[in-house]
């Protein structure tokens, strides 16, 4: 039995909370997307890759920094970053302003879930035990490439 948020919810994770517009059990795992707002100045995602999963950065307002290929990459408004499976990738807001962004995941790989982790170890203010941050990004297609740090500060 599904008992993760209805549709439009979502969770707070730090300084980021991320809404789910679709859900990954209402489109047969095959797409997750979430409507994400950073607030300044905070820790999006340390430096990590999935095996499987593409996943699609589209800002809206704000201004996001993308680590890719080794460098590191501002996106703003209306502009769109496709990161593949396998590429090692972090973003974070090192802005003074929130940004906003639509996350895809194809496929979803019941990535509300990794949320909801995620959100649970911040509550606890555990985004750095490392035992417990791999087993839930094993779950969820995720490879912790740069420790933790990068997911409870701003680099």
């Amino acid at each position: 039995m599904d008992t993760s948020p209805e549709p439009g919810t979502g969770v707070t994770i730090a300084g980021m909370r991320v809404r789910y517009l679709a859900r990954s059990d209402a489109t047969g795992d095959a797409i997750g997307i979430y409507a994400v707002t950073l607030a300044a100045r905070s820790p999006g995602a340390g430096l990590h890759r999935h095996a499987r999963l593409t996943e699609a950065f589209e800002v809206h307002d704000g201004a996001l920094t993308l680590r890719l290929n080794g460098r590191d990459v501002t996106v703003g408004a209306g502009e769109f970053v496709l990161v593949r499976p396998g590429e090692p990738h972090a973003f974070a807001n090192r802005g003074d302003a929130p940004v906003r962004f639509t996350l895809t995941f194809t496929p979803a790989l019941r990535r509300e879930g990794f949320f909801e982790g995620l959100a649970a170890l911040a509550r606890e203010g555990r985004l750095r035990d490392e035992p417990a941050m791999r087993a839930l990004m094993a779950a969820y297609d995720q490879e912790p490439l740069a420790g933790f740090a990068g997911w409870s500060e701003v680099g």
